[in-house]
């Protein structure tokens, strides 16, 4: 499993026609929802440094089967993720070797001391993700849209 990162024209591609680069095969749900690849183009656009901005698919073996990405910049040496897996890759132990990937890449920035995951209470299989990567439980708190959610965070040298 490999994580292989979009780049400009690619994330364009998918936003303004839906096509996929031609030289990957995506498995069904493996790529991220219109808001996740729009907020990331948004990124791009204010200048945010490619690592920060755009999305990773997920490869196992000879397809896309998954995405993973930073949500946004760093700020205050913190840096948040996000991730999906299609539903039949689902229980592989795909996202875990995606999110212990992406947590290295964030600290081999030098910029970046904490990773953090904001999960549903009920979504279990990525609460067991978060924990099996060694993330500590610290809070609930209230996202943006209302919902409360678990607050995850890895600190530099515990991955």
């Amino acid at each position: 499993m490999k994580l292989i990162q979009l780049n400009d024209i690619q994330l364009k591609m998918l936003i303004q026609s839906g096509d996929t680069p031609t030289d990957l095969t995506f498995i069904e749900h493996s790529i991220p929802p219109i808001h996740v690849l729009v907020r990331s183009m948004d990124l791009r656009y204010n200048r945010v440094d490619v690592i920060w901005a755009l999305p990773y698919f997920i490869q196992k073996h000879t397809q896309i089967i998954g995405a993973c990405g930073f949500k946004e910049a760093p700020k205050n040496s913190r840096v948040e993720i996000g991730y999906n897996v299609a539903p039949d890759a689902r229980g592989l132990g795909v996202a875990t070797s995606a999110i212990k990937q992406l947590s290295q890449i964030a600290f081999a920035s030098a910029v970046v001391d904490t990773v953090f995951a904001l999960i549903a209470s009920d979504n279990k299989a990525s609460l067991n993700v978060v924990q099996k990567n060694g993330f500590s439980f610290k809070e609930f708190v209230i996202d943006s849209d209302g919902e409360q959610l678990e607050y995850w965070e890895l600190n530099k040298g515990v991955s």
